[in-house]
């Protein structure tokens, strides 16, 4: 179900009268066209994760003539966990896409035609690596002449952006303690930052900096801070980085959001907050020292990470960093200071029984007053011998249905238009019925992963209970939700939001790719992957660019396994408009 909001944005059938009295004033802010080049050289376009692009040659009017421009197949399909979930880079007319097992192509992109590949071949299969929770790769980074690519190995790799060719590699962690890394890196004036993931496998999570030229490391801040965990827990405490980080040049600093703690669900052993997981952090970016920390879940029981990347964003002349984690609760902060601009209070969490007490709860948990696009509750009814939990009931021996439950908002990036001031994102309905005990020997593994049961073989999903989501957005200058767009019934959102000009574009896991007027969510134009052959679903994060006057929004069909249909392929398509047709 759609909502319709009215944004009162300027149409382009008023803007020359407007403009022609606004001049006057000097005051008329008119819409940029296709320059004749227009990069797209970060993760997120900026050091900011903005994933905006201020063009404006496709445009909602002539955004149904949107037609493929070019297909490349990367034909590595890899093995049954490969996702493709990358955005790639677009610079000076050269593309780079890598794969979820961590090849990497340059391409030209006006043709698609291959540069350049590389392929790992000092790498194990990543089918034997104790990768969590697919093999993926969210993108490369570029500077000084080089690519970077952050392996599931754990090892990050300079390239060499002309040929492909090995720089430098570096090891950041041991894949064979379970550290690895998905992160699409960022750059940091001569540094090259990553960060680590492993937090199911009893890994330290940290972020490192890394000498562009050389490799060596310059800083490194780990992500678990000792005081607030019992005993040495913390130095197998999780908190992995799954999100590209932000950065700052002026404040020098550095932002991240971090996962859960370690383990999960089972809490019994790690008493405490567990900082910094769990958390929105800011660190120096010169020499990676702390600065500040909003932790937005309080000894996380239920896998409530932060893998979506942080967005930096102005809010009424505030320098502002956004960040939504699996909570569904979206924060709103001075990237100064880490104070909320919104709003918000520790709840108390609903009492907790006797028998459920080991996994030492925190007594209250943090609630944005900016409205969410989560359901939080499952559907009724449910069946006969389902319970409802609340949000932020304990896990205990009692089978119960939690939703959101390690899922709400997941990883894939939000976008922020400066136009509208609006947070583009995604919400999942997945339910889940569980329950865990204080004894490992029930737990399977416990309190190593999946660490999960419920009485009686119950666990999993709802019977009569269908998964499903929608993208949406949230208008940044008052808390409120201004549209949300319904998914195929199903299907839980799973790809990465981009704004060009006054569109937005987002996919489904099935291989539809969508564009909607960026006011009001219309949707104006579907393309279907799945007619494209080796074309897969839609999860991966669109990018968009200009060369020679020419705009093209480029998108990676791969799917990602889990997710709805879980169809996977090879396919990067390159649209734009038919020639003359601007």
């Amino acid at each position: 179900m759609r909502n319709w909001v009215p944004t009162g944005l300027i149409r382009v059938d008023l803007l020359s009268y407007v403009c022609t009295l606004a001049l006057l004033l000097g005051a008329c802010n008119v819409p940029s066209f296709a320059q004749d080049n227009m990069d797209w050289r970060y993760n997120g376009n900026t050091l900011d994760n903005e994933r905006f692009q201020d063009v404006d040659q496709i445009n909602p009017h002539n955004v149904a003539k949107l037609k493929p421009a070019w297909i490349f197949h990367t034909g590595v399909l890899g093995d049954p966990q490969m996702a493709m979930e990358m955005t790639p880079l677009v610079v000076k007319g050269v593309m780079y896409v890598p794969t979820g097992d961590d090849d990497v192509f340059a391409l030209n992109a006006t043709t698609g035609k291959q540069i350049w590949a590389y392929h790992p071949t000092d790498m194990p299969a990543p089918s034997t690596l104790p990768i969590c929770c697919n093999n993926d790769n969210r993108g490369v980074a570029l500077a000084d002449g080089k690519i970077f690519v952050a392996r599931l190995d754990a090892n990050l790799v300079a390239l060499d952006a002309k040929t492909g060719k090995v720089v430098w590699k570096t090891t950041v962690d041991l894949p064979s303690m379970g550290a690895s890394m998905t992160i699409a890196p960022q750059i940091v004036d001569d540094t090259v930052v990553v960060g680590v993931s492993g937090a199911e496998f009893g890994v330290r999570g940290h972020v490192d900096a890394y000498d562009q030229s050389t490799g060596k490391l310059v800083w490194r801040f780990w992500t678990t801070e000792p005081k607030s965990w019992e005993g040495t827990s913390y130095l197998v405490g999780g908190a992995s980085v799954w999100g590209t980080p932000t950065y700052d040049p002026d404040l020098h600093m550095l932002y991240f959001a971090t996962g859960n703690a370690y383990p999960w669900p089972y809490t019994g052993n790690h008493a405490g907050l567990n900082l910094y997981a769990t958390s929105i952090v800011a660190i120096d970016s010169r020499n990676g020292k702390y600065k500040w920390h909003f932790q937005f879940v309080h000894h996380d029981q239920w896998d409530f990470d932060g893998p979506q990347p942080t967005v930096l964003l102005d809010v009424k002349g505030t320098p502002a960093i956004a960040h939504t984690s699996k909570t569904g609760y979206t924060f709103i902060l001075d990237r100064r200071t880490g104070k909320s601009l919104f709003p918000w209070s520790e709840a108390p969490v609903p009492a907790t029984p006797p028998d459920a007490a080991f996994q030492h709860p925190w007594p209250t948990q943090p609630v944005s007053s900016i409205d969410t696009l989560l359901e939080h509750g499952v559907e009724l009814p449910v069946p006969n011998g389902y319970i409802p939990a609340p949000m932020w009931t304990t896990v205990g021996p009692t089978s119960e249905v939690f939703q959101p439950f390690a899922d709400g908002v997941e990883w894939p990036p939000a976008a922020y238009s400066p136009r509208t001031h609006y947070l583009y994102s995604h919400a999942r309905y997945q339910p889940l019925n569980m329950g865990i005990t204080d004894n490992p020997a029930d737990n399977l593994l416990c309190p190593l992963p999946p660490c999960a049961y419920a009485p009686g073989g119950i666990f999993g999903s709802v019977p009569g209970q269908t998964q499903h989501g929608v993208y949406g957005a949230i208008d940044t200058r008052t808390g409120r939700v201004a549209w949300t767009d319904a998914m195929t019934p199903g299907i839980n959102p799973g790809s990465g939001i981009g704004v060009a000009g006054d569109l937005v574009f987002f996919g489904e896991s099935n291989g539809l790719l969508h564009a909607a007027d960026a006011g009001t969510g219309k949707i104006l134009w579907t393309f279907d992957a799945s007619k494209v052959p080796n074309a897969g679903g839609a999860n991966a994060s669109p990018a968009f660019y200009v060369v020679d006057g020419k705009e093209y929004v480029v998108y990676g069909f791969g799917g990602e396994p889990g997710e709805g249909p879980g169809v996977l392929g090879d396919a990067v398509i390159a649209f734009a408009l038919p020639d003359h047709d601007d």
